[in-house]
């Protein structure tokens, strides 16, 4: 990998890049599955563990100076049989062609992230429009179901409050065990508009009169320019946190609120220890 990133010129910064989930670089994803399609095609050979040689017919392809595609592997029956091997794997609906998504020039890795980023941005999409069709209350208690599944509330410290004499609060949440640091929410189910500067400073007024440092503010809906700014203006050990809907609804998908897992892929490697021996 050394040698390619000295190749190609790439920068501290380009090699550093990550793919999406965050577990590896760019480079060294790359790097793994242009290795395995070499290996595929028989222009490689494994001769230990993370080790390669190059086999007679790489060598004739290494000094033909030929460009090394994909439309070039596949003129290697071992390549072309894999491909298929692979995607007979993928349910046909799941399928990246199938979802209308273009993943030219992607690793396996990088297609299988970017189809889930698209299910899940559709996912996010209808589960804001059920949401914004709920009433008042059950969005409070959702706001408090969510933030439980986040880890806040333990030992049960949580509370929706009267919708009718709420203050503006609509639920208290603790962040330990014995219940004594409070969060105070407040929830906003709008179907349209947009959360302004006087609803966020009158929720940062309510929480000043409790005596209250933190505070989350959630909507279905957006915070206005001059919303966001107050932030900047909060005192030093007062802290508040602004959740819109689209945030909202990436937070249920990631905590498993009001959603279920429909199926589960596994994604697998080889196991180089168990093979170390024979190689």
């Amino acid at each position: 990998m050394e040698q390619a990133i000295a190749d190609f010129h790439l920068t501290e910064e380009e090699c550093a890049e990550m793919i999406r989930s965050q577990k590896k670089t760019q480079v060294n994803d790359r790097t793994s599955w242009a290795i395995t399609y070499l290996y595929q095609a028989g222009l490689i050979e494994r001769v230990s563990r993370g080790q390669y040689r190059i086999t007679e017919e790489g060598r004739k392809v290494y000094l033909s100076e030929e460009k090394i595609t994909k439309d070039f592997l596949r003129n290697y029956k071992s390549f072309v049989n894999f491909e298929q091997r692979k995607s007979e794997d993928i349910p046909t609906d799941n399928r990246p062609d199938k979802l209308g998504i273009d993943y030219k020039g992607a690793t396996p890795s990088e297609a299988i992230e970017e189809a889930v980023n698209e299910i899940n941005s559709s996912l996010a999409s209808e589960i804001l429009d059920l949401v914004k069709n709920q009433s008042p209350q059950f969005f409070e208690q959702l706001v408090v179901d969510l933030l439980k599944k986040m880890g806040y509330g333990q030992n049960g410290f949580t509370e929706v409050t009267r919708y009718t004499k709420d203050e503006g609060i609509d639920g208290i949440i603790t962040e330990d065990k014995l219940g004594l640091n409070k969060v105070y929410l407040q929830a906003k189910r709008w179907r349209d508009g947009t959360v302004g500067r006087k609803d966020v400073t009158s929720f940062i007024g309510t929480l000043m009169s409790k005596s209250s440092k933190k505070g989350v503010f959630i909507t279905t809906s957006s915070f206005s320019k001059e919303a966001l700014e107050t932030l900047t203006h909060l005192p030093s050990d007062v802290s508040v946190v602004f959740i819109d809907g689209i945030k909202l609804a990436e937070y249920m998908i990631e905590f498993n609120l009001g959603v279920s897992i429909k199926k589960t892929y596994e994604v697998k490697r080889i196991d180089s220890d168990y093979f170390e021996e024979n190689m």
